[in-house]
């Protein structure tokens, strides 16, 4: 990215360039000694680690990102941006919300996981029953097909009787999950669930006390429920996408690529961005220097004056909260 990129929106060209650089950045913070944490089990060091993680799962995903978007692959950085979305909400609520925050992710994943347990149960409870029942009743009509068999052998100058179909009989191996072990590893902890929209307003509660953001995260929520409209879900909007809609046309043709234009670029670009922000908490509250992400999120960052949502290109604010 050149000197005066700041001055004007970054290309698809300019994010390319500045997505190894930051994420190189990161890689090496982690490699540092100062990444070496002792495995004490204390709530910090737990705490760090779990934040630690959560910006390399940023990172990774925003690396997805730039080789889909690279590829043309327009619904793919689609989905990767909304759990881009997903996993930076998370990273600012481990960061800013500490070891605490951990423990209520720890309490949703439980209770994810005994969801899990109880409708593989109930799966292969459902599997045994209807397999037994088909059995039974497929013995019935084997029994009565050896009737209709007999009588057709002893009345040759009759019109054979046909035989009944034999029931279908599932051959659906059960889930045969086993979670225990997982389950227990959570220990005292009780199952409770927490929603992206639920973090999101705690961010929103977070931010002005705790030094981060200044404005609501809601319209950001909005934005991750769109995205699940325009390529998680095949919703009748993604599938509007591939059939033409004028009405003057004789026939009607399903696309092979959908024609609502491209968001891979804006995708990739917020991603590098929250990339960049969360970087700079995570890494900093441990020491490290973020040149990198200082610098995107300078060249990046939302200028209030404009009173809209942030997009690319935006003038950097001087004296900005860090």
């Amino acid at each position: 990215m050149d000197a005066d990129s700041t001055a004007r929106p970054l290309t698809s060209d300019d994010v390319s360039e500045l997505v190894p650089l930051l994420l190189a950045e990161v890689k090496q913070a982690f490699a540092s000694s100062r990444w070496a944490l002792i495995n004490s089990g204390t709530e910090r060091v737990k705490w760090l680690v779990y934040a630690g993680a959560a910006l390399s799962h940023c990172c990774r995903l925003l690396a997805e990102m730039e080789t889909a978007g690279r590829a043309d692959q327009e619904m793919a950085v689609r989905l990767l941006g909304r759990a881009h979305l997903e996993a930076w909400v998370v990273c600012l609520y481990i960061r800013f919300g500490e070891y605490p925050a951990l423990e209520r992710l720890g309490q949703a994943e439980l209770r994810h996981l005994i969801g899990l347990q109880q409708e593989a149960d109930a799966i292969d409870a459902m599997l045994a029953a209807d397999r037994k029942e088909a059995r039974r009743r497929r013995k019935k009509v084997e029994k009565a097909n050896v009737g209709i068999a007999r009588w057709n052998a002893a009345n040759p100058n009759e019109g054979a009787k046909p035989l009944h179909e034999l029931p279908h009989v599932p051959q659906l191996k059960p889930v045969s999950l086993d979670l225990s072990e997982a389950i227990a590893g959570f220990g005292p902890l009780a199952a409770q669930e927490l929603t992206v929209s639920e973090m999101v307003d705690t961010l929103t509660k977070w931010g002005p006390t705790r030094g981060f953001a200044t404005e609501s995260f809601r319209t950001l929520y909005f934005y991750y429920r769109l995205l699940s409209g325009l390529g998680t879900h095949a919703s009748m909007t993604v599938l509007d996408q591939y059939v033409p809609t004028r009405p003057s046309d004789s026939f009607v043709r399903v696309r092979a690529a959908p024609s609502l234009g491209t968001a891979a670029d804006q995708l990739r670009c917020t991603a590098l961005y929250a990339t960049a922000y969360a970087a700079g908490f995570v890494l900093g509250a441990h020491g490290c220097d973020t040149p990198v992400a200082d610098r995107i999120e300078a060249t990046l960052y939302p200028n209030p004056a404009d009173r809209s949502a942030w997009s690319p290109g935006t003038r950097p604010v001087k004296g900005r909260p860090r």
